[in-house]
C-alpha cells in the first residue's frame, strides 16, 4: 500500500474521489434532462402518474450530485453519505418507472427500472471497495 507524505493534501480522494466526481457529472446532467428538457413520450408515459412533479424530479438528481461533489476529497467513511445519495437516486427512480408499469404504462418501463437499479448496485459495489488506493492488497500464493 502506498502512503501520502505527511501533510499532503489530496483534492480528490483517489479513486474513490474520482467515481464520486464522474457519478456528480452524470447526475448532473440526468437532473438538467428532467429540469430543462420536455419528456420523452416513454418517460411522461412511465411517469405521468405524478403529474406536474415530473420536471422537478431532477432535483433529486441534482441534490445527490451536489452531495457527490462534496465528498470527492474525503476519506472512506467520512464520504458515506456522498454514496448513500449516489445510490439513493437511481433506485427512487427505478421505484417510480416500476410504479408506472403497476398503474398502466408500458412495460418497456422495466428496461428503465432495470437500468436504474444496476446504476445504483454499481454505486453500492464501488461504495464498498477500500484500500489506501482503493486497490486490493494481494498476496502471493504460497511457495513465491
Amino acid at each position: 500500500m502506498r502512503k501520502t507524505l505527511a501533510g499532503q493534501r489530496r483534492i480528490i480522494n483517489g479513486r474513490r474521489g474520482s467515481f464520486q466526481l464522474l457519478f456528480a457529472f452524470v447526475y448532473l446532467i440526468l437532473g438538467a434532462s428532467f429540469l430543462l428538457a420536455s419528456p420523452s413520450p416513454s418517460r411522461q408515459a412511465a411517469l405521468g402518474w405524478l403529474g406536474v412533479l415530473v420536471p422537478h424530479l431532477g432535483y433529486i438528481w441534482i441534490i445527490a450530485a451536489i452531495l457527490a461533489l462534496t465528498a470527492v476529497h474525503k476519506a472512506r467513511g467520512d464520504d458515506s453519505y456522498s454514496y448513500a445519495a449516489l445510490t439513493f437516486a437511481p433506485i427512487i427512480f427505478g421505484g417510480l418507472f416500476l410504479i408506472g408499469i403497476a398503474l398502466g404504462a408500458p412495460a418497456t418501463g422495466f428496461i428503465s427500472t432495470a437500468t436504474y437499479w444496476l446504476l445504483g448496485a454499481a454505486v453500492m459495489v464501488v461504495s464498498g471497495m477500500s484500500g489506501d488506493n482503493d486497490r486490493c492488497a494481494r498476496t502471493p500464493p504460497d511457495g513465491q
